[in-house]
C-alpha cells in the first residue's frame, strides 16, 4: 500500500524535471567521499592533521546543498510536509554545531589538564548537538501526520542502525585480532547519520 502511495506521489508532482532535476546523488556522493576519505585517512594514519580536519570540515559543508537538493526533489514529487521541513532545519543546524564543537574540542583537549573539570566540560561540548539531532528525529516522528513519510523516516533510521551494527561488529572482530587500529566509540553516531542519509537518497531514487 505504501509503495503504491509513493508512486502516486511521484505522479502528482506533474512537473517536468528535465534539465532542472536536483542533483541529490551528486552532492551525496561528494559528501560520502569527503567524509570517508577524511575519516579513514585519519584512522589509518594516511592523512595527518590539519589536512584531515580540513577535509572533514569541507565534507560537512556539503550537507547544505545536499539537504536543499533533497528538499527540492521532495517538493517536485509531492513527498514533503511542514514537519519534514522543520526536521531538516533542525538537523542541519545541529549538524553544523556538532561539526564546530568537534573541531573545537579536538583542538583544545591537548591544552587542558587531563581529568580536570575543564576537560570534563570540553568532553561534553560535542554531546549537546548529538542529543539535539536525536531529539529532532523523535520530534519529527511525533509531528509527522503523513503515514508514508513517517514510514520512510523509520526505515531510514533502521538502515542507519544496521550500518552501525555491521561496522561495529566487523571492525570489533578485526580489532580483536590486531588487524586494524582501535577507533573511539564516538564514531557510532556519525555512522548512523551516514546510513540514515544514504537510505533517504536510495528511497528518493526508487520513487
Amino acid at each position: 500500500m505504501l509503495r503504491t502511495f509513493a508512486k502516486a506521489r511521484g505522479m502528482t508532482a506533474g512537473v517536468s524535471q528535465a534539465g532542472g532535476q536536483p542533483r541529490v546523488w551528486l552532492w551525496s556522493t561528494l559528501f560520502v567521499l569527503g567524509v570517508g576519505v577524511s575519516a579513514l585517512g585519519r584512522i589509518l594514519g594516511l592523512i595527518a592533521p590539519p589536512t584531515s580536519t580540513i577535509l572533514f570540515l569541507l565534507a560537512m559543508t556539503l550537507m547544505i546543498p545536499l539537504v536543499k537538493a533533497a528538499r527540492r526533489r521532495d517538493e517536485l514529487r509531492g513527498a514533503t510536509s511542514r514537519a519534514l521541513t522543520r526536521y531538516n532545519r533542525r538537523m542541519l543546524a545541529a549538524a553544523g554545531v556538532y561539526t564546530l564543537n568537534m573541531l573545537l574540542a579536538g583542538n583544545l583537549h591537548d591544552r587542558i589538564a587531563a581529568g580536570s573539570a575543564a576537560m570534563w566540560l570540553l568532553a561534553l561540548v560535542p554531546i549537546a548537538p548529538v542529543l539535539a539531532m536525536l531529539w529532532a528525529m523523535w520530534r519529527y516522528l511525533a509531528e509527522e501526520n503523513d503515514e508514508y513519510l513517517r514510514h520512510r523516516a523509520i526505515m531510514a533510521a533502521l538502515f542507519g542502525l544496521g550500518v552501525v551494527l555491521t561496522l561495529g561488529t566487523v571492525w570489533g572482530f578485526l580489532e580483536m585480532f590486531g588487524l586494524v587500529p582501535h577507533v573511539w566509540n564516538w564514531w557510532v553516531f556519525p555512522a548512523w547519520a551516514f546510513g540514515l542519509a544514504l537510505a533517504r537518497c536510495v528511497t528518493m531514487r526508487q520513487q
